[in-house]
């Protein structure tokens, strides 16, 4: 099961450029763009969140 302490994430400005950098149970950071880490975060969504339940 996901456990976000188990996630660091951090936002990375250099310039004009931003990175957004993350982190699990002590594996290397992970480098991604802002948009990288939108379509990641929407993929994972898409297939762990549970289903809407239907309206009564």
């Amino acid at each position: 099961m996901f456990n976000p302490t188990q996630v660091a994430v951090e936002e990375h400005v250099h310039g004009d450029t931003v990175w957004v950098a993350l982190r699990s149970r002590g594996a290397d950071w992970s480098w991604l763009t802002p948009d990288e880490a939108v379509r990641l975060g929407q993929a994972l969504l898409d297939k762990y969140s549970p289903a809407p339940q239907p309206a009564e």
